[in-house]
């Protein structure tokens, strides 16, 4: 006998509200909550080292760099990309955007398929992404 077991899914606005006292960022992908790896101490510093430089490029412009702390919106879905560039960001209580027009991923033995296959296929869906850049 096959047994089938159903998983809830949880709505956007208590994923949101969840993740705004969780201590742990979580992404959310067709309504179930992953929990996210910490990263390394080179992982840390390539991504601090990318958001530098491209705060001092973007400086005096209307774009802003941002760290992982930034979920970006895909249809019902949200992910903490490493690096993100957001355009007259309208900031909301959420810490969301869905129109970045530039998402860097640092690549980790964890995150490596993900990143490449399912994040790649939904960030490229987005109207606003100019660049999605992954670095090995």
């Amino acid at each position: 006998m096959n047994l089938k077991y159903k998983i809830d899914s949880v709505s956007i606005q208590d994923y949101l509200e969840g993740e705004l006292h969780s201590e742990i960022k979580h992404e959310c992908i067709d309504g179930q909550v992953y929990a996210m790896a910490g990263a390394s101490t080179n992982h840390n510093r390539i991504v601090a080292n990318i958001l530098s430089a491209l705060h001092a490029k973007l400086r005096k412009t209307p774009c802003e760099p941002f760290a992982s702390d930034m979920k970006v919106q895909v249809a019902e879905d949200f992910y903490y990309p490493d690096v993100l560039v957001v355009c007259n960001h309208q900031g909301n209580d959420y810490g969301v955007t869905d129109a970045p027009i530039l998402i860097v991923e640092v690549l980790s033995k964890a995150t490596r398929k993900i990143d490449q296959t399912l994040k790649r296929q939904a960030y490229q869906s987005l109207a606003s992404l100019q660049e999605y850049v992954v670095i090995e």
